[in-house]
């Protein structure tokens, strides 16, 4: 078992080390690749009616976790939001501004936006019949900005209400930049609403936290310019909020591994896995709710993490 992991680990780093390599000499061939693949993180081939599915399906997720943590139902009603990593279409921009959404602006550094006309509006055209809606995606869509840099987010000096993400922050490099950029431009009762995936993302051999056995360095040398996670565990996650000024009110598990299943491993994961707990080592995705300093919630005492409520969200 040993020799077969070692394989394994050896042309995983090939594999990864290259790619990343060429992600670095050439971003814009790599952003190209990625673009023409529709390499977006929800999925091959989720275009279409399938693509409005998923899309639909993040938007009504959103509120779910609003009204679950007590931030309330109507999210973007009214709200200037801005979506960090909003991935290849505008979809949840066209969602948030049929939800009566005042403004939208994006984040990311990673520039995926399909140059596929049909390709979006078809999935836009979707969305808008099925709500018998009037007006047109440009109509919606118009004023929207999307930001590559954090000096572009901030230069405009616009604040925001509400601010999502879904399989965004397990990629960011630079967790305290994002969070503090964020910060600045968050009014003080904002509502942020993050979901985090602290999956393998298909590195695994023959258990969920086998990513975790490569060095940092070497973790690096894979990952550094590509979206591979970052492999910020847990507990990092609940406490970025109050490092710079907001407040994480509300978290709950999506994903876990058995205790006894990451204790067994914990020993053989480079550092400094292998001095966590089991506990935070067998949280494998993370919903996340942060407030403002303002906000009403913000003064409420985080509970423990539990399971979030499954039933009422989608299965993407």
């Amino acid at each position: 078992m040993r020799m077969g992991r070692t394989l394994w680990a050896a042309r995983t780093f090939a594999y990864h080390a290259a790619y990343n390599g060429f992600a670095r000499a050439a971003p814009r061939a790599a952003m190209l690749v990625q673009r023409l693949t529709h390499d977006t993180g929800r999925g091959r081939e989720r275009d279409g009616a399938d693509g409005a599915d998923y899309f639909e399906a993040v938007a009504r997720d959103y509120e779910t976790i609003a009204r679950a943590s007590g931030a309330g139902g109507a999210l973007f009603d009214g709200k200037r939001v801005l979506e960090l990593g909003p991935g290849d279409t505008r979809a949840v921009a066209l969602l948030a501004r049929l939800a009566g959404a005042a403004s939208w602006d994006g984040f990311d550094a990673f520039d995926i936006q399909s140059r596929d006309r049909r390709y979006v509006e078809d999935i836009y055209a979707r969305i808008l019949a099925r709500r018998s809606e009037g007006r047109s995606s440009r109509e919606l869509l118009e004023g929207c900005k999307m930001h590559t840099s954090l000096a572009s987010l901030a230069a405009g000096g616009k604040r925001f209400d509400v601010v999502v993400s879904r399989a965004v922050l397990e990629h960011v490099r630079d967790l305290g930049a994002l969070f503090a950029a964020v910060a600045r431009v968050a009014t003080d009762d904002a509502v942020l609403i993050h979901k985090v995936d602290l999956r393998a993302h298909g590195i695994e051999h023959r258990h969920e936290l086998d990513f975790l056995r490569f060095s940092e360095r070497t973790w690096r040398a894979m990952s550094s310019h590509v979206d591979l996670p970052n492999r910020v565990r847990a507990p990092a996650y609940l406490e970025l909020a109050e490092s710079v000024g907001l407040r994480t009110v509300w978290a709950r598990t999506t994903h876990l591994v058995e205790r006894a299943r990451a204790e067994a491993i914990r020993a053989e994961l480079a550092p400094p896995f292998r001095a966590m707990d089991a506990g935070d080592l067998s949280v494998l995705g993370l919903w996340l709710v942060q407030a403002g300093p303002r906000h009403p919630l913000a003064s409420r005492t985080r509970q423990p993490l539990e399971p979030a409520p499954h039933d009422a969200l989608s299965a993407y």
